[in-house]
């Protein structure tokens, strides 16, 4: 290439890599990047009104698309403010690069304004932390940045970059293309022996269940998943919180498990004989790390892309380490020489049909619920008569937008999003924000409790700059609902830091620019969605919602 200045020669590697949209806050050690942006229409700098906002987007982003997204921020706590956000990318294995301007290098080690250890602080949540200590390797370590985030399993980097080798500085050398410097859409398969092994295993088996992790969405496995499922009679599961992974809709679909989940998933899960966990760490979230939802006497086909999670968490009959697409297909190819007419399994089967019946007639039984305000419940039989199909359904953590994780339906793959183990609230709204960036041709939904939701509520200010139209509901009940059931039941009811006093959310909205929405009763919320998805432009419904306690987790055999 021909030289040019070091700020512009991060953004053309960004754009040698697809790079679209940036996040962050502008700062005096990044101006000479996000300058570089000034009248491209091929690369955008979204500014938002905080950092933590800005590593929230750009989770969205990645995870919406499949495609690498960049944080810019300046020294100091303009940088350590996205550190939640991209523990969430951490957790959820979500390719965010962060590029953080950092102070000069003789100021670094002196306690200089704004001077901390980023590449420290960020160590811990990152799959790589680095400063770059030359001008002329900042290309070199934007490769190794984009190469280590999008390898294997994906996660965010940290590359931090003293101002001094930015401001007046030039680079010589040539631009490299994303295939001269890492492996492109490579998917690495699975041991032949281990292959053969596990196929021995599921075609003997009595009662299968194929249970489908993040590596599924993320290797867009899901057909070969629900092929799977099929040729063996397989009882098809989500792993928790990928509730996209599988449709449904599918005849051999039961239902999530984990603390949010259904009774019947648990059961089924108890039930089955051999489990072939696909792409899934059976994480703590899932399984509970005991035995009371694994049978012990279960059979486990680990597939997992990372070699140290493969009997990580439970011992495994066969371990596969490999891409979930990759080692799906060598399965199939080698149960359709073993088994050419699959094989069915009319008895298994049956349970798994009336297991799913099961949990429908107890979620239909929710409508019957009255109160004022509605019970949470009540909202979200009404929201599926109003999402679309490939609608993108961000949830926020909190106990009334958990009720989402049994209770909403998902068809399409990179649909459904959540803190993904991360735990963090406030996420919600801000990552839905990222999601339809990412995807402007689906709708997209954020579901947050009162309290998540004024956690960022100052980024609809971004989202009426921009445009962005996301519909938000905001489920209302007053409270901090999981830690006042805890002091309800466990500390006498002393209360403390768990009632909330809030503004109207629609009105808040309407300050903001965008537009708002108030429901009350439950025959509204499906004509208020689809209004609210109508806009062109950023909306904000508020739903008024009674306190719901919810019980203990469920169990093999127990109610929900």
């Amino acid at each position: 290439m021909a030289r040019m200045k070091a700020g512009r020669a991060v953004i053309e590697a960004l754009r040698a890599e697809g790079v679209e949209y940036t996040f962050g806050v502008v700062g005096t050690t990044t101006n000479t990047i996000v300058t570089e942006m000034y009248g491209r229409n091929d690369i955008h700098f979204v500014d938002t009104r905080h950092e933590e906002g800005a590593a929230f987007m750009a989770y969205g982003y990645a995870r919406a698309s499949g495609k690498p997204a960049v944080c810019i921020t300046t020294s100091g706590p303009g940088s350590i403010n996205l550190l939640t956000g991209i523990a969430l990318a951490y957790k959820g294995r979500a390719p965010v690069i962060v590029i953080a301007g950092d102070v000069p290098r003789d100021h670094i080690e002196r306690d200089g304004s704004q001077a901390f250890d980023l590449v420290g602080l960020f160590k811990p949540v990152t799959c790589m932390a680095r400063q770059v200590n030359m001008t002329e390797r900042i290309p070199e370590s934007l490769h190794d940045a984009f190469r280590m985030a999008l390898s294997g399993k994906r996660g965010p980097v940290l590359l931090d970059i003293p101002r001094d080798l930015l401001e007046d500085q030039s680079i010589d050398g040539e631009l490299l293309s994303p295939q001269n410097y890492r492996v492109v859409n490579g998917r690495s398969p699975g041991d032949p022996q281990a292959i053969q092994q596990a196929v021995t295993l599921l075609a003997q088996a009595q009662r299968p269940l194929l249970l489908a992790g993040g590596g599924v969405v993320d290797s867009e496995a899901s057909a070969e998943a629900v092929a799977l499922a099929e040729l063996l009679d397989m009882a098809l599961v989500p792993a928790y919180g990928h509730n996209d992974a599988v449709p449904n809709s599918h005849r051999l679909y039961i239902g999530t498990p984990g603390r949010r989940g259904s009774g019947e998933t648990a059961e089924a899960i108890h039930r089955a004989d051999v489990i072939l966990a696909l792409g899934t760490r059976l994480n703590q979230a899932t399984t509970f790390w005991d035995y009371s939802v694994i049978n012990p006497q279960t059979r486990i086909v680990q597939v997992n892309i990372d070699l140290q999670e493969i009997g990580r968490n439970y011992p495994v009959a066969v371990g596969i380490a490999g891409d979930a697409k990759a080692v799906a297909q060598q399965l199939l190819e080698a149960l359709r020489q073993a088994c050419p007419q699959g094989r069915p399994n009319a008895a298994w089967r049956a349970e798994i049909e009336k297991l799913a019946a099961r949990r429908q007639t107890r979620l239909q039984a929710e409508l019957t619920l009255t109160g004022d305000p509605m019970m949470p419940q009540r909202v979200y039989p009404e929201l599926r008569k109003a999402l679309p199909r490939d609608c993108m359904v961000t949830v926020d953590a909190g106990v009334a937008p958990g009720l989402s994780y049994d209770r909403l339906h998902f068809d399409v793959p990179r649909t459904f999003f959540n803190y993904s183990g991360h735990g963090g609230l406030g996420m919600g709204y801000c990552v839905g924000l990222g999601t339809k960036l990412g995807r402007p041709d689906r709708p997209a939904v954020s579901i947050q409790g009162d309290g998540g939701f004024l956690y960022t509520s100052q980024e609809i200010n971004t989202a009426v700059r921009r445009g962005i139209p996301l519909v938000s509901i905001v489920l209302n009940n007053r409270c901090h609902g999981a830690e006042k059931y805890q002091q309800q039941r466990f500390f006498d009811k002393r209360y403390i830091g768990v009632d909330l006093v809030n503004p109207r959310f629609d009105r808040l909205a309407e300050v903001y620019g965008a537009r708002g929405f108030y429901v009350t009763r439950p025959d509204e919320i499906a004509d208020t969605v689809v209004a609210a998805l109508a806009v062109d432009g950023p909306s904000v419904i508020e739903i008024p919602v009674a306190e719901y306690f919810p019980p203990a987790a469920p169990t093999p055999g127990g109610a929900k």
